[in-house]
C-alpha cells in the first residue's frame, strides 16, 4: 500500500513538474524572440503584448491546473459509478461569461492602446509611399516632402525598388515623425517591421497609413507578413535609421537634388 501510494505521488509530482517546465519554456522562448524596440510607439505596443501574454498565461495555468486536478482527484479507482452531473446553470454561466469578459477586456485595452498610438503621433516631417506587389516592394520619396529644391539633372522623386536578389533599403531620419502610405498593385500584402512592433495590411484599392518616430539608429529587417503567393518569402527589405545629416547626404546622393530649408 505504501509503495503504491508513493508511486502515485511520484507520478503526480512528475506530471506537475513537467507541466510547470513546459509553461516556463514556452514563456521564456517567447521573451527571447522579442525584437529591439526602435520607435516611441513600440513601447506602448510592448505593454499591450505583455498584457495579452499575461492574460493568456493565467488562462493556461488555470485550465491546465483544473485538468490535472480532475485527472488526479477523479481518476478511476474501482468500478463504482461516480456521481453524475447532468446540468448546472451556474457552471454554464461561468464558463460562458468568463471567456466573454476576458475577450472584452483584451479588445477594450487594445482599442485604447491603438487609438493612443495613432493620436499621439506628431505631424509628419517625411512621407514615404510604400507600394507592394508580387513579389517586391517599392519605396518612393517626393522631393517636395523632403524640403528640397530641384537642380538641373535631378529627379523629382526617389524610388527604391527591390529585385529578386537585392532587398530594397528604406531610409528614414532618427527622431522625426515619418508617415508610411501603403498601396498594393495586385493582392493583399502586409508591411511589417518587427522592431516597430506594428504591422499594417497593404490592400488593393485602399490606402492605409501610419506614423512612427524612430528613436534608435541602426539597420533593421522588414518583410511581408501576409502569404501573397509562391515567392512570398522574397518580399524582404531593410530599414536604416540614420541621423538627419546622413539622411540629407543620402537624399542628395540618390537624387542629385540640393537640400534647402522648408518654407513655413
Amino acid at each position: 500500500m505504501r509503495r503504491s501510494g508513493s508511486r502515485r505521488l511520484s507520478r503526480r509530482a512528475l506530471t506537475l513538474l513537467s507541466t510547470a517546465l513546459l509553461a516556463l519554456l514556452t514563456v521564456s522562448s517567447a521573451l527571447a524572440q522579442q525584437p529591439t524596440r526602435i520607435t516611441q510607439e513600440a513601447d506602448k505596443m510592448h505593454d499591450l503584448y505583455l498584457f495579452v501574454t499575461f492574460l493568456g498565461l493565467v488562462v493556461f495555468v488555470l485550465v491546465t491546473g483544473a485538468l490535472l486536478y480532475a485527472i488526479v482527484r477523479f481518476r478511476k479507482k474501482d468500478d463504482t459509478l461516480p456521481r453524475q452531473t447532468h446540468g448546472s446553470t451556474l457552471l454554464e454561466m461561468l464558463w460562458v461569461s468568463i471567456p466573454v469578459l476576458l475577450v472584452v477586456v483584451m479588445f477594450a485595452y487594445s482599442v485604447v492602446v491603438l487609438v493612443d498610438v495613432e493620436d499621439s503621433a506628431e505631424p509628419e516631417d517625411l512621407t514615404v509611399h510604400v507600394t507592394g506587389f508580387q513579389f517586391q516592394w517599392q519605396f518612393t520619396y517626393n522631393l517636395d516632402d523632403l524640403g528640397t529644391r530641384s537642380v538641373p539633372g535631378s529627379d523629382e522623386t526617389i524610388q527604391i525598388l527591390g529585385t529578386g536578389t537585392d532587398e530594397p533599403r528604406l531610409v528614414i531620419p532618427v527622431g522625426e515623425p515619418v508617415e508610411f502610405r501603403l498601396a498594393s498593385n495586385d493582392v493583399i500584402h502586409s508591411f511589417y517591421i518587427p522592431s516597430f512592433l506594428y504591422k499594417l495590411d497593404v490592400i488593393p484599392g485602399r490606402d492605409n497609413a501610419f506614423k512612427v518616430t524612430a528613436n534608435k539608429t541602426g539597420v533593421y529587417q522588414g518583410q511581408c507578413a501576409e502569404l501573397c503567393g509562391v515567392d512570398h518569402a522574397l518580399m524582404r527589405f531593410s530599414i536604416e535609421v540614420m541621423s538627419r545629416d546622413d539622411f540629407d547626404a543620402w537624399v542628395t546622393e540618390q537624387s542629385g537634388a540640393k537640400l534647402t530649408a522648408k518654407q513655413p
